[in-house]
Protein backbone atom coordinates (compact mmCIF):
# COMPACT_ATOMS: atom_id res chain seq x y z
CA UNK A 1 0.00 0.00 0.00
CA UNK A 2 1.66 3.30 -1.07
CA UNK A 3 2.38 5.82 1.70
CA UNK A 4 -0.15 8.42 0.53
CA UNK A 5 -2.61 10.60 2.47
CA UNK A 6 -4.99 7.71 3.16
CA UNK A 7 -2.15 5.59 4.50
CA UNK A 8 -0.97 8.37 6.83
CA UNK A 9 -4.50 9.00 8.11
CA UNK A 10 -4.93 5.24 8.52
CA UNK A 11 -1.74 5.03 10.59
CA UNK A 12 -3.00 7.80 12.89
CA UNK A 13 -6.41 6.09 13.10
CA UNK A 14 -4.89 2.74 14.02
CA UNK A 15 -2.67 4.31 16.72
CA UNK A 16 -5.71 5.91 18.34
CA UNK A 17 -7.60 2.64 17.94
CA UNK A 18 -4.85 0.72 19.72
CA UNK A 19 -5.07 3.18 22.61
CA UNK A 20 -8.84 2.64 22.86
CA UNK A 21 -8.39 -1.15 22.83
CA UNK A 22 -5.85 -0.84 25.66
CA UNK A 23 -8.29 1.28 27.70
CA UNK A 24 -11.08 -1.23 27.07
CA UNK A 25 -8.96 -4.18 28.19
CA UNK A 26 -7.77 -2.32 31.25
CA UNK A 27 -11.23 -1.16 32.34
CA UNK A 28 -13.51 -3.78 30.78
CA UNK A 29 -15.31 -4.80 33.97
CA UNK A 30 -16.13 -1.31 35.19
CA UNK A 31 -17.07 -0.11 31.69
CA UNK A 32 -19.62 -2.87 31.16
CA UNK A 33 -20.99 -3.19 34.69
CA UNK A 34 -24.41 -1.91 35.79
CA UNK A 35 -23.03 1.48 36.84
CA UNK A 36 -22.68 3.08 33.38
CA UNK A 37 -21.04 6.48 33.91
CA UNK A 38 -20.30 9.42 31.61
CA UNK A 39 -16.68 8.29 31.37
CA UNK A 40 -17.82 4.79 30.40
CA UNK A 41 -20.09 6.28 27.73
CA UNK A 42 -17.20 8.23 26.21
CA UNK A 43 -15.02 5.12 26.05
CA UNK A 44 -17.82 3.05 24.52
CA UNK A 45 -18.35 5.73 21.84
CA UNK A 46 -14.65 5.63 21.02
CA UNK A 47 -14.78 1.85 20.84
CA UNK A 48 -17.65 2.02 18.34
CA UNK A 49 -15.64 4.36 16.11
CA UNK A 50 -12.13 2.93 16.45
CA UNK A 51 -12.87 -0.79 16.94
CA UNK A 52 -16.21 -1.73 15.35
CA UNK A 53 -16.10 0.64 12.36
CA UNK A 54 -12.86 -0.92 10.99
CA UNK A 55 -14.51 -4.33 11.30
CA UNK A 56 -17.53 -3.08 9.35
CA UNK A 57 -15.27 -1.52 6.70
CA UNK A 58 -13.44 -4.82 6.26
CA UNK A 59 -16.77 -6.66 5.91
CA UNK A 60 -17.99 -3.94 3.51
CA UNK A 61 -15.04 -4.62 1.21
CA UNK A 62 -15.54 -8.36 1.61
CA UNK A 63 -19.11 -7.83 0.37
CA UNK A 64 -17.75 -6.31 -2.83
CA UNK A 65 -15.30 -9.17 -3.24
CA UNK A 66 -17.94 -11.84 -2.72
CA UNK A 67 -20.19 -10.23 -5.34
CA UNK A 68 -17.28 -10.21 -7.79
CA UNK A 69 -16.57 -13.88 -7.12
CA UNK A 70 -20.29 -14.72 -7.33
CA UNK A 71 -20.38 -13.37 -10.88
CA UNK A 72 -17.23 -15.28 -11.82
CA UNK A 73 -14.81 -12.33 -11.78
CA UNK A 74 -11.48 -11.74 -10.09
CA UNK A 75 -10.35 -9.25 -7.46
CA UNK A 76 -7.41 -7.44 -9.07
CA UNK A 77 -6.39 -5.29 -6.11
CA UNK A 78 -7.59 -4.23 -2.67
CA UNK A 79 -6.74 -1.79 0.10
CA UNK A 80 -7.80 -1.38 3.72
CA UNK A 81 -7.22 1.83 5.69
CA UNK A 82 -9.23 1.13 8.83
CA UNK A 83 -11.83 3.81 8.14
CA UNK A 84 -12.00 3.18 4.36
CA UNK A 85 -10.94 0.67 1.72
CA UNK A 86 -11.35 -0.46 -1.86
CA UNK A 87 -11.64 -3.55 -4.04
CA UNK A 88 -10.63 -3.34 -7.71
CA UNK A 89 -11.98 -5.45 -10.57
CA UNK A 90 -12.13 -5.40 -14.37
CA UNK A 91 -15.55 -3.94 -15.33
CA UNK A 92 -15.33 -5.52 -18.78
CA UNK A 93 -16.04 -8.89 -17.16
CA UNK A 94 -19.54 -7.78 -16.07
CA UNK A 95 -22.65 -6.24 -17.57
CA UNK A 96 -24.13 -2.97 -16.27
CA UNK A 97 -26.50 -4.55 -13.75
CA UNK A 98 -23.77 -6.77 -12.34
CA UNK A 99 -21.47 -3.77 -11.86
CA UNK A 100 -24.18 -1.93 -9.94
CA UNK A 101 -24.81 -4.99 -7.74
CA UNK A 102 -21.08 -5.29 -7.03
CA UNK A 103 -20.92 -1.59 -6.11
CA UNK A 104 -23.95 -1.90 -3.81
CA UNK A 105 -22.84 -5.13 -2.12
CA UNK A 106 -20.67 -3.27 0.40
CA UNK A 107 -23.50 -0.98 1.47
CA UNK A 108 -25.80 -4.01 1.70
CA UNK A 109 -23.36 -5.45 4.25
CA UNK A 110 -23.52 -2.20 6.27
CA UNK A 111 -27.32 -2.34 6.29
CA UNK A 112 -27.26 -6.00 7.32
CA UNK A 113 -24.86 -5.33 10.22
CA UNK A 114 -26.97 -2.36 11.35
CA UNK A 115 -30.12 -4.50 11.27
CA UNK A 116 -28.45 -7.15 13.45
CA UNK A 117 -27.22 -4.51 15.92
CA UNK A 118 -30.65 -2.89 16.20
CA UNK A 119 -32.36 -6.25 16.62
CA UNK A 120 -30.01 -7.10 19.49
CA UNK A 121 -30.75 -3.75 21.16
CA UNK A 122 -34.53 -3.58 20.73
CA UNK A 123 -35.64 -7.22 20.59
CA UNK A 124 -33.53 -8.98 23.22
CA UNK A 125 -35.38 -9.91 26.42
CA UNK A 126 -34.12 -9.03 28.92
CA UNK A 127 -32.17 -6.19 27.27
CA UNK A 128 -28.40 -6.07 27.31
CA UNK A 129 -26.71 -3.82 29.81
CA UNK A 130 -26.68 -0.13 28.96
CA UNK A 131 -23.00 -0.16 27.90
CA UNK A 132 -23.56 -2.90 25.31
CA UNK A 133 -26.67 -1.21 23.94
CA UNK A 134 -24.79 2.08 23.73
CA UNK A 135 -21.96 0.38 21.82
CA UNK A 136 -24.37 -1.16 19.31
CA UNK A 137 -26.39 2.06 18.87
CA UNK A 138 -23.25 4.15 18.36
CA UNK A 139 -21.93 1.61 15.87
CA UNK A 140 -25.20 1.67 13.93
CA UNK A 141 -25.25 5.47 13.69
CA UNK A 142 -21.60 5.82 12.70
CA UNK A 143 -21.62 2.95 10.23
CA UNK A 144 -24.78 4.07 8.44
CA UNK A 145 -23.85 7.76 8.36
CA UNK A 146 -20.45 6.83 6.91
CA UNK A 147 -21.96 4.50 4.32
CA UNK A 148 -24.99 6.59 3.32
CA UNK A 149 -23.80 10.20 3.75
CA UNK A 150 -20.03 10.58 4.09
CA UNK A 151 -18.95 8.15 1.38
CA UNK A 152 -21.44 9.44 -1.24
CA UNK A 153 -20.31 13.03 -0.57
CA UNK A 154 -16.63 12.05 -0.88
CA UNK A 155 -17.45 10.16 -4.06
CA UNK A 156 -19.14 13.22 -5.54
CA UNK A 157 -16.68 15.88 -4.30
CA UNK A 158 -13.47 14.03 -5.18
CA UNK A 159 -14.72 12.59 -8.47
CA UNK A 160 -13.62 9.09 -7.50
CA UNK A 161 -15.38 6.34 -9.37
CA UNK A 162 -16.48 4.77 -6.11
CA UNK A 163 -19.50 2.79 -4.99
CA UNK A 164 -22.05 5.57 -5.29
CA UNK A 165 -20.96 6.89 -8.69
CA UNK A 166 -21.31 3.34 -10.00
CA UNK A 167 -24.64 2.67 -8.30
CA UNK A 168 -26.17 5.88 -9.61
CA UNK A 169 -24.87 5.89 -13.18
CA UNK A 170 -28.37 4.60 -14.16
CA UNK A 171 -26.92 2.26 -16.77
CA UNK A 172 -29.57 -0.12 -15.39
CA UNK A 173 -32.29 2.45 -14.54
CA UNK A 174 -34.66 0.18 -12.59
CA UNK A 175 -31.86 -1.15 -10.39
CA UNK A 176 -30.40 2.30 -9.67
CA UNK A 177 -33.89 3.63 -8.89
CA UNK A 178 -34.52 0.77 -6.44
CA UNK A 179 -31.24 1.52 -4.66
CA UNK A 180 -32.18 5.20 -4.52
CA UNK A 181 -35.50 4.38 -2.86
CA UNK A 182 -33.76 2.20 -0.26
CA UNK A 183 -31.20 4.94 0.31
CA UNK A 184 -33.89 7.57 0.91
CA UNK A 185 -35.97 5.29 3.16
CA UNK A 186 -33.01 4.42 5.41
CA UNK A 187 -31.93 8.06 5.68
CA UNK A 188 -35.54 8.98 6.46
CA UNK A 189 -35.60 6.38 9.23
CA UNK A 190 -32.39 7.77 10.72
CA UNK A 191 -33.76 11.31 10.59
CA UNK A 192 -37.00 10.18 12.26
CA UNK A 193 -35.07 8.42 15.05
CA UNK A 194 -33.01 11.57 15.57
CA UNK A 195 -36.03 13.89 15.76
CA UNK A 196 -38.65 11.66 17.41
CA UNK A 197 -38.94 12.19 21.19
CA UNK A 198 -40.42 8.70 21.57
CA UNK A 199 -37.53 7.06 19.70
CA UNK A 200 -34.96 9.11 21.57
CA UNK A 201 -36.54 8.24 24.92
CA UNK A 202 -36.57 4.57 24.01
CA UNK A 203 -32.88 4.73 23.08
CA UNK A 204 -32.13 6.64 26.28
CA UNK A 205 -34.00 3.97 28.23
CA UNK A 206 -31.92 1.16 26.76
CA UNK A 207 -28.60 2.99 27.03
CA UNK A 208 -29.08 4.50 30.50
CA UNK A 209 -28.56 7.96 29.01
CA UNK A 210 -28.61 10.47 31.84
CA UNK A 211 -28.07 13.32 29.35
CA UNK A 212 -30.94 12.51 27.01
CA UNK A 213 -33.37 15.05 25.58
CA UNK A 214 -36.20 14.52 28.05
CA UNK A 215 -35.95 15.40 31.74
CA UNK A 216 -37.59 13.10 34.24
CA UNK A 217 -36.03 14.28 37.53
CA UNK A 218 -35.35 17.98 36.91
CA UNK A 219 -31.86 18.08 35.49
CA UNK A 220 -31.20 14.59 36.77
CA UNK A 221 -32.62 12.46 34.03
CA UNK A 222 -33.42 8.77 34.40
CA UNK A 223 -33.66 6.24 31.60
CA UNK A 224 -37.22 4.95 31.28
CA UNK A 225 -38.42 7.66 33.68
CA UNK A 226 -40.54 9.15 30.89
CA UNK A 227 -41.57 5.91 29.20
CA UNK A 228 -45.29 5.34 28.78
CA UNK A 229 -44.94 1.55 28.69
CA UNK A 230 -43.03 1.23 31.99
CA UNK A 231 -43.88 -1.75 34.19
CA UNK A 232 -45.37 -1.21 37.69
CA UNK A 233 -41.93 -1.82 39.21
CA UNK A 234 -40.34 0.74 36.90
CA UNK A 235 -43.06 3.29 37.66
CA UNK A 236 -42.43 2.84 41.38
CA UNK A 237 -38.69 3.26 40.86
CA UNK A 238 -39.37 6.37 38.76
CA UNK A 239 -41.32 7.87 41.64
CA UNK A 240 -38.64 6.90 44.15
CA UNK A 241 -35.86 8.38 42.00
CA UNK A 242 -37.70 11.70 41.74
CA UNK A 243 -38.23 11.84 45.52
CA UNK A 244 -34.65 10.98 46.42
CA UNK A 245 -33.10 13.30 43.81
CA UNK A 246 -35.27 16.24 44.87
CA UNK A 247 -34.01 16.01 48.44
CA UNK A 248 -30.32 15.52 47.71
CA UNK A 249 -28.05 18.60 47.86
CA UNK A 250 -26.09 17.81 44.66
CA UNK A 251 -27.25 16.65 41.18
CA UNK A 252 -28.14 12.97 40.96
CA UNK A 253 -28.05 10.90 37.77
CA UNK A 254 -30.75 8.23 37.86
CA UNK A 255 -31.16 5.30 35.51
CA UNK A 256 -33.28 2.16 35.46
CA UNK A 257 -31.78 -0.96 33.93
CA UNK A 258 -32.64 -4.61 33.64
CA UNK A 259 -30.17 -6.99 35.24
CA UNK A 260 -30.01 -10.76 35.35
CA UNK A 261 -31.63 -10.81 38.79
CA UNK A 262 -34.25 -8.08 38.43
CA UNK A 263 -34.80 -4.36 37.82
CA UNK A 264 -32.06 -2.01 39.02
CA UNK A 265 -32.33 1.65 40.01
CA UNK A 266 -28.91 3.33 39.94
CA UNK A 267 -28.40 6.71 41.61
CA UNK A 268 -25.03 8.38 41.00
CA UNK A 269 -23.65 11.71 42.16
CA UNK A 270 -20.33 13.49 42.13
CA UNK A 271 -17.79 13.74 39.29
CA UNK A 272 -14.16 12.83 38.87
CA UNK A 273 -11.96 12.40 40.80
CA UNK A 274 -14.61 10.60 42.90
CA UNK A 275 -18.06 9.39 41.91
CA UNK A 276 -20.47 7.66 44.28
CA UNK A 277 -23.43 5.43 43.48
CA UNK A 278 -26.19 3.49 45.20
CA UNK A 279 -27.75 0.53 43.39
CA UNK A 280 -31.14 -0.91 44.35
CA UNK A 281 -32.03 -4.17 42.60
CA UNK A 282 -35.68 -5.22 42.89
CA UNK A 283 -35.14 -8.95 42.63
CA UNK A 284 -37.45 -11.14 40.56
CA UNK A 285 -37.68 -13.51 43.53
CA UNK A 286 -38.77 -10.64 45.79
CA UNK A 287 -37.08 -8.13 48.04
CA UNK A 288 -34.64 -5.31 47.35
CA UNK A 289 -30.86 -5.68 47.40
CA UNK A 290 -28.86 -2.51 48.11
CA UNK A 291 -25.22 -1.87 47.34
CA UNK A 292 -22.95 1.13 46.99
CA UNK A 293 -20.09 1.89 44.64
CA UNK A 294 -17.11 4.23 44.52
CA UNK A 295 -15.11 5.24 41.48
CA UNK A 296 -11.95 7.12 42.39
CA UNK A 297 -9.52 8.32 39.76
CA UNK A 298 -6.43 6.12 39.67
CA UNK A 299 -7.99 3.35 41.79
CA UNK A 300 -9.99 0.23 40.85
CA UNK A 301 -13.76 0.64 41.26
CA UNK A 302 -15.26 -0.65 44.50
CA UNK A 303 -18.72 -2.06 45.11
CA UNK A 304 -19.86 -2.93 48.63
CA UNK A 305 -23.02 -4.63 49.81
CA UNK A 306 -25.23 -2.49 52.03
CA UNK A 307 -28.10 -4.80 52.84
CA UNK A 308 -31.22 -6.60 51.71
CA UNK A 309 -34.85 -5.83 52.50
CA UNK A 310 -37.08 -8.91 52.06
CA UNK A 311 -40.32 -6.87 52.12
CA UNK A 312 -42.51 -6.21 49.10
CA UNK A 313 -41.57 -3.15 47.04
CA UNK A 314 -43.00 0.02 48.58
CA UNK A 315 -42.18 3.54 47.36
CA UNK A 316 -42.12 5.19 50.80
CA UNK A 317 -40.01 2.45 52.34
CA UNK A 318 -37.55 2.33 49.43
CA UNK A 319 -37.23 6.14 49.39
CA UNK A 320 -36.12 6.16 53.02
CA UNK A 321 -33.79 3.21 52.49
CA UNK A 322 -32.12 4.88 49.53
CA UNK A 323 -31.64 8.14 51.40
CA UNK A 324 -29.99 6.27 54.24
CA UNK A 325 -27.90 4.27 51.80
CA UNK A 326 -26.75 7.45 50.02
CA UNK A 327 -25.77 8.99 53.36
CA UNK A 328 -23.83 5.83 54.13
CA UNK A 329 -21.99 5.88 50.79
CA UNK A 330 -21.33 9.61 51.18
CA UNK A 331 -19.25 8.76 54.24
CA UNK A 332 -17.17 6.09 52.50
CA UNK A 333 -13.57 6.66 51.48
CA UNK A 334 -11.77 4.70 48.74
CA UNK A 335 -9.79 1.77 50.06
CA UNK A 336 -7.80 0.99 46.92
CA UNK A 337 -9.50 -2.37 46.37
CA UNK A 338 -9.95 -3.57 49.94
CA UNK A 339 -13.36 -4.91 50.91
CA UNK A 340 -14.57 -3.41 54.22
CA UNK A 341 -17.36 -5.04 56.15
CA UNK A 342 -20.80 -4.43 54.68
CA UNK A 343 -23.19 -2.14 56.49
CA UNK A 344 -26.90 -2.78 56.67
CA UNK A 345 -29.67 -0.30 56.05
CA UNK A 346 -32.32 -2.81 56.95
CA UNK A 347 -31.36 -2.92 60.64
CA UNK A 348 -31.87 0.84 61.10
CA UNK A 349 -35.15 1.97 62.73
CA UNK A 350 -36.05 4.21 59.79
CA UNK A 351 -35.99 1.28 57.40
CA UNK A 352 -37.97 -1.20 59.48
Amino acid sequence: MPLGPFALISLFYLVLGARVVYQLIRGFRQTFDLNFTRQDRMLVGQAAFFVLVPVSVALHELGHAMAIWLFGGQVLDWGFYGFAGYVAFDPREFNNAQQIIIASAGVAVNLFLAAIALALVFQRRPPFRAAINELLIQFTWISLINALVVYPLLDYITGLNGDWMQMYDFSAPALSATILVIHVVVLGGLFWAWKSPRARDRIAELTGDAAGPARGVGSKRSSRLTSDDATPTERTLRDVAARVASGWPTPVDASIQQSASGTALILSWGLQPLQRSVIAVVADRGGVELSGALRAEGLPPEQRAIGRDPAMLDADRLTMMLRLAMETVEGWTPTGGASPAATSVRNSPAAD
